[in-house]
């Protein structure tokens, strides 16, 4: 009997532990500053056709005379191509 009290005593104080240190290690995580400086990031690039900023390392390039140009897909790619080949027509 007194061995039953025992094991739901310790039971209980593991319990209230455990959240304590939950409660605890989540008020410490709040008030911890971020590990990352705001200076870390990865310069973007803009796609000239959608807009989209995009990752210079993943993007589709064209290479027309000294310029080149990134793009999100391959569909901003062709479009970008078809408008350069209307507008050389054009002028």
């Amino acid at each position: 009997m007194i061995f039953g009290w025992l094991i739901r005593f310790l039971v209980v104080m593991l319990l209230v532990r455990l959240v304590w240190r939950f409660l605890t290690a989540g008020a410490q995580g709040a008030r911890r500053q971020p590990q990352v400086s705001p200076t870390a990031g990865v310069p973007l690039v803009r796609d000239p056709v959608c807009g989209m900023y995009i990752d210079p390392g993943r993007a589709l390039t064209l290479r027309h005379g000294s310029e080149t140009h990134r793009f999100c897909s391959e569909d901003c790619r062709t479009t970008f191509q078809r408008e350069r080949r209307a507008s050389a027509k054009g002028a």
